[in-house]
């Protein structure tokens, strides 16, 4: 069994929040190989979640993840995206703006509707 689906077993069988610290003790791997890093997924990005409301940072299996503690995380990560692809659009525009001198449209929020300036 590889070490994934070990965490997963330990984390089913813990029935709760395990701090980051313990599972990295008991499976003898570094904390950052956990979480994603770049292009590389997490080992534990398919069954669990991992929060640092507490004092210290843990993991939940999706199982035992309440939906009150659920929805404050899901909505942080949504924030969280949506602010990274209005970052690469600002970039884009600014990136246009540079190469043809010619500043880009711009679309209206509310009615949809392309404004040049």
């Amino acid at each position: 069994m590889d070490i994934a689906r070990q965490i997963e077993s330990f984390l089913l069988l813990s029935g709760g929040w395990v701090p980051t610290r313990l599972i990295c003790e008991r499976f003898d791997i570094p904390e950052r190989r956990l979480r994603q890093a770049e292009d590389r997924q997490g080992l534990l990005d398919d069954f669990a979640v991992s929060s640092t409301c507490a004092k210290e940072s843990g993991y939940i299996h999706h199982k035992f993840l309440p939906t009150e503690q659920w929805l404050p995380i899901k909505h942080r990560l949504r924030r969280h995206a949506i602010s990274e692809l209005r970052r690469v659009q600002r970039w884009s525009r600014a990136r246009l703006n540079c190469t043809t001198g010619k500043r880009p449209g711009m679309i209206e929020r509310h009615s949809g509707q392309m404004l040049f300036l």
